[in-house]
């Protein structure tokens, strides 16, 4: 897989072979439209990282700097891996909704979210980032689920956008203050 966009457009981002899905590029090229603007300098969080995708381009069109979080072992070599000489990257691993807790009040500008599909974590991972304060004012949630899997926003956050790519909906929500 290549980053799309930016300055690191180009860059290889490795995957072990089996085990993930890995964010389409037609769906990356829809989800940094969505986002516009908003990634320059923006704190950013890729929860479920894999690879780091979502994070590295979003680091690559302009974030001042991204948190990844993967918790599978194998995966977390290769997410390392693809990090190893960027700046402004900041690795944790562990389980997503634990290390959620860790992350309360972090403000974050923009938090990109790819949980493993149809296991009832897209709307467990929404609830536990609204529950933990992990938005900034006028933050946004940015979550790649199944389509058949629709979450609803947690009090103080309203979906904005919604866009359909194959089996994959992909949910804008933005805290509202």
């Amino acid at each position: 897989m290549l980053v799309s966009g930016g300055r690191y457009r180009g860059r290889r981002i490795d995957y072990p072979r089996a085990g993930l899905r890995p964010t389409k590029a037609m769906t990356r090229h829809a989800i940094f439209n969505m986002v516009g603007a908003r990634v320059q300098s923006a704190r950013a969080c890729d929860l479920y990282a894999g690879g780091g995708s979502l994070g590295v381009e979003a680091l690559s069109r302009g974030a001042a700097s991204v948190v990844f979080v993967e918790q599978q072992a194998t995966v977390f070599r290769f997410l390392r891996a693809n990090l190893k000489d960027l700046p402004d990257a900041t690795v944790v691993r562990g389980d997503v909704l634990r290390v959620l807790k860790k992350l309360a009040g972090a403000g974050f500008d923009l938090v990109f979210a790819d949980p493993p599909y149809l296991q009832g974590l897209v709307q467990a991972t929404i609830d536990r980032a609204a529950e933990f304060g992990i938005l900034g004012p006028d933050g946004w949630f940015v979550a790649e689920h199944h389509r058949q899997e629709m979450p609803t926003s947690p009090a103080g956050w309203e979906v904005s956008r919604q866009g359909t790519y194959g089996e994959t909906l992909v949910s804008v929500l933005r805290r509202i203050i």
